[in-house]
């Protein structure tokens, strides 16, 4: 039996597959006023009875040596500490992304939406983008020797951002006047989409008119705190708001050209896949010629024409890092 969990800010979810890696047993926990992850994992076993041979946990924070504090909470885990407390032979920490890279290879294919279906280069290396909370990043290399393919993590996410018209000089003018330093996930990610409307709002391209009415609480808390990232998402999907719909079409065609950067950084022939919450969420205006056209532009004609080769997929499927971390516990 293998114990898996995909770990982050707000709630842990973890679970039991068998060694047909059938889902036998999974809950989700709140981590508000929790002081560890040990003692959910013993509330969550002792609701079972199954003997757990191997556990991983997916995390949201950097790991290295086989240890990490989590970004969003005071929890450090050690896979040593963990394996000695929960009495399990082997235990692995890995990066939320690298969950959900190693879940793409035990995902059936209608956990997949395709965007382009291009030509995959078998054992051809991957790249995985994922918006959501943060903008996570990750890649996938064909290991001959176990004949699989292995993740490994990234922090491009934080990589500095990348205008390539005027419109978005002037949205890195606008963002270097509130943050220290303007990086990709301050363009895309929940947060990155609330600085796109942001942008919107203060250009003097639209009317007091166009924008979404303040709630009495929202993201930051307190009066007129403006619209949330799904308000914005939500209005520029139905064309509600001109200032929503300007700013989730800007999102999309930043999303595909950061995703085309990592491609090109990677090589990666057998495909890049969206994961996080956002990506499925507006499948329909990553389906436009927006996001595809600012993923194939580079640098030259011959660029352009391997872009296009490309495939590209969004992960439609919420539990891909549980099942991520259980597919790397099962190699330990």
């Amino acid at each position: 039996m293998i114990l898996a969990g995909d770990i982050g800010g707000t709630n842990s979810r973890l679970a039991v597959f068998d060694s047909d890696f059938n889902k036998v047993e999974e809950k989700v926990y709140k981590n508000a006023g929790r002081s560890s992850l040990q003692g959910i994992v013993a509330e969550f076993r002792a609701t079972f009875s199954h003997p757990i041979e191997r556990a991983c946990f997916a995390v949201a924070g950097p790991v290295s040596e086989g240890k990490v504090t989590l970004t969003n909470l005071s929890w450090h885990l050690e896979e040593k500490q963990l394996a000695e407390e929960l009495k399990v032979a082997s235990v692995g920490l890995i990066n939320d992304l690298m969950g959900h890279a190693e879940g793409i290879e035990v995902l059936s294919p209608d956990k997949f939406i395709t965007l382009n279906a291009g030509r995959t280069v078998p054992s051809g290396q991957r790249a995985v983008i994922a918006a959501g909370t943060g903008l996570g990043e990750a890649g996938l290399f064909f290991d001959a020797k176990t004949g699989r393919y292995r993740s490994f993590p990234s922090e491009g996410g934080h990589a500095d951002f990348s205008p390539t018209n005027e419109e978005e000089d002037a949205l890195l003018h606008f963002l270097r006047s509130k943050l220290k330093h303007v990086y990709w996930e301050a363009v895309l990610s929940g947060r990155g989409l609330r600085n796109l409307y942001d942008f919107y709002c203060a250009g003097g391209k639209f009317s007091k008119s166009d924008e979404l009415p303040d709630k009495p609480t929202g993201e930051g808390g307190g009066a007129g705190a403006g619209p949330s990232p799904a308000d914005i998402s939500q209005a520029g999907l139905s064309g509600s708001s001109r200032i929503a719909v300007a700013a989730l079409e800007l999102f999309v065609r930043l999303y595909g050209a950061e995703a085309g950067n990592l491609a090109l950084t990677m090589l990666s022939t057998g495909g890049v896949y969206l994961g996080g919450g956002i990506a499925p969420r507006i499948v329909t205006k990553l389906q436009s010629p927006q996001f595809l056209n600012a993923f194939w532009a580079k640098s030259t004609e011959k660029l352009e024409t391997l872009m296009k080769q490309f495939p590209i997929h969004v992960i439609n499927f919420d539990l891909g890092g549980l099942y991520g971390a259980a597919n790397y516990a099962r190699h330990l």
